[in-house]
């Protein structure tokens, strides 16, 4: 008799769990139309809420072991680079110690807790900020994923914390960024006064900003200890630290302290860790693999690298754009080389350089060896053309291949819809510059012959002696590769390098304010999420 009451108390339980709740039933409808809170928090993922509990006929969802799984991955979101309270942390972690252990979860809160699942799972996979609407030269397309899935797997199969767990980034720069994360909370993270950016400190001097700049270096880990017998004098073991300082920071590592060295001294480990967050968060921007053979370009870092197998094989060093021309971010593939290229003038250097310098000297064409083209491909005389008129801009201005022409020896093409390629240049003293955003948008590669012999991968056909003697004809030609690497041009002001060590670049463009800024902000409601 007690074990079939038992079996009927089970059948009836489970009859009334599996009734619709009409709280969630409500807000679900309304959070659609309107908006709606749950628990006094503003219901975000209004649509997905939606579709979500109307899949399961407006049952609650979230038992008090499957709520516990949940908070445990938003208690450490700060460990992503987010921000737990946008999920709803604190008003969870209080509505369940207020319940009973063993209470099925209310309507309300079962709604706060699909709705935090949701939130974090769509930041995980695609980013709480929306790069196109801050940044609009970042074309990436996103990762993609479904959240609903993921939520109705996670509970389904009892792997809440396992699901949210396995969404984020696998690629080693965000892990490396994540550990870099943790190390600069750990740092004391006070706001410390400007060192003056001048004159500049050279080794071997004395100089009252001596102390304060040990004292940073040790806080940052470039100076083992800030303690000195001489702390005023500028002596050989922090020039050593200096040095590693500036190579962190893609500054000349001449050991000199001048002002640019003292300026990045003087931002603090709290500015830091807001840029290491929103590098973070480019990461979740990003597709989640590169692919097994690719070209990345990190335009602040003005480097090139071909990577094989999750492996740097070559690097390379390049010149970005300009701020003013900013290279865009962007993936594409490689699908052929030309070496001997002619250059067309793309119309906004046309615009910017060529018709104003035309119409400052009329010598200019031919000092560039610039030639103008009709719409019919017939070569104009440069004394016919009215260059304060709107025709001139219609016509292709062209220049021959050779030593001086803009593209160098060759051009690495990947088809895109920004005019954007890798080229050699004929400015190669650009290259010694260790801030190198000057091209009107193109990466130009330093070593670019060698490159190419690489890329072809024909030691026969394309060995480095045949290209150069290619190159010694002036005659153009195109070669499809046999094997066509990814193209990544990416933007990163903070990474970690295979040796660990964290490195930070100037934001050229200035985009990490927005990033900063967007990531500090509550989360707006997605009616369409």
């Amino acid at each position: 008799m007690h074990r079939i009451l038992a079996i009927v108390f089970t059948l009836f339980s489970c009859c009334i769990a599996a009734q619709p709740n009409e709280v969630i039933r409500l807000k679900t409808e309304q959070a659609k139309a309107t908006g709606a809170l749950a628990l006094g928090e503003a219901l975000q993922c209004r649509k997905s809420l939606s579709n979500f509990y109307v899949n399961r006929g407006f049952t609650n969802a979230w038992n008090p072991q499957s709520a516990e799984a949940l908070l445990h991955v938003l208690k450490h979101a700060d460990k992503e680079g987010l921000n737990p309270a946008d999920y709803h942390y604190p008003t969870l972690v209080n509505a369940l110690q207020k319940a009973s252990p063993d209470a099925p979860t209310s309507g309300e809160l079962d709604l706060l807790l699909s709705d935090a699942f949701l939130l974090y799972a769509s930041h995980m996979l695609s980013g709480k900020v929306n790069p196109t609407t801050i940044d609009a030269q970042w074309f990436v397309v996103p990762r993609e994923g479904n959240p609903i899935a993921l939520l109705e797997q996670a509970l389904a199969t009892s792997t809440v914390q396992e699901t949210l767990l396995e969404i984020a980034p696998k690629h080693s720069i965000y892990k490396g960024l994540k550990t870099a994360l943790e190390t600069y909370q750990a740092l004391p993270q006070e706001t410390w006064p400007p060192i003056a950016t001048t004159p500049t400190i050279k080794p071997g001097a004395a100089d009252a900003r001596i102390p304060t700049v040990r004292k940073r270096l040790a806080v940052f880990g470039d100076l083992a200890d800030s303690l000195s017998p001489t702390p005023s004098v500028y002596d050989s073991a922090l020039v050593t630290a200096v040095q590693h300082f500036q190579q962190r920071h893609g500054l000349e590592p001449d050991g000199n302290m001048g002002p640019k060295t003292l300026e990045a001294l003087n931002v603090t480990v709290g500015q830091r860790i807001l840029q290491i967050k929103a590098n973070l968060e480019r990461w979740r921007w990003l597709a989640q693999e590169f692919g097994p053979y690719y070209i990345k370009v990190n335009i602040t870092n003005y480097q090139l690298e071909v990577v094989r197998q999750g492996k740097v094989v070559r690097t390379h060093r390049v010149i970005t754009g300009k701020p003013l021309r900013t290279t865009p971010v962007f993936s594409a593939t490689m699908q052929y080389l030309v070496f001997n290229p002619t250059w067309t003038v793309p119309p906004t250097i046309l615009k910017a350089d060529v018709i104003p310098g035309v119409q400052k000297d009329p010598n200019y064409l031919s000092k560039k060896k610039l030639s103008i083209l009709d719409t019919q491909g017939n070569v104009l005389d440069p004394a016919t053309v009215d260059f304060s008129s709107s025709l001139a801009k219609t016509y292709t201005y062209r220049q021959p291949p050779g030593p001086d022409n803009a593209l160098g020896a060759v051009k690495f093409m990947f088809p895109n819809s920004f005019s954007v390629y890798i080229h050699d240049t004929p400015s190669k003293e650009l290259f010694n510059k260790s801030e190198r955003a000057l091209s009107s948008g193109c990466v130009r590669v330093e070593d670019p012959l060698s490159l190419a012999a690489y890329l072809l991968n024909d030691s026969l056909k394309w060995s480095l002696n045949s290209i150069n003697t290619l190159i010694k004809t002036e005659k153009t030609q195109t070669i499809t590769l046999a094997e066509k690497p990814n193209v990544h041009i990416l933007y990163w002001t903070a990474w970690v390098d295979q040796k660990g060590e964290v490195q930070f670049r100037s934001d050229i463009y200035q985009r990490d304010p927005a990033v900063i800024r967007e990531l500090q902000q509550a989360p707006p409601q997605k009616p369409d999420l």
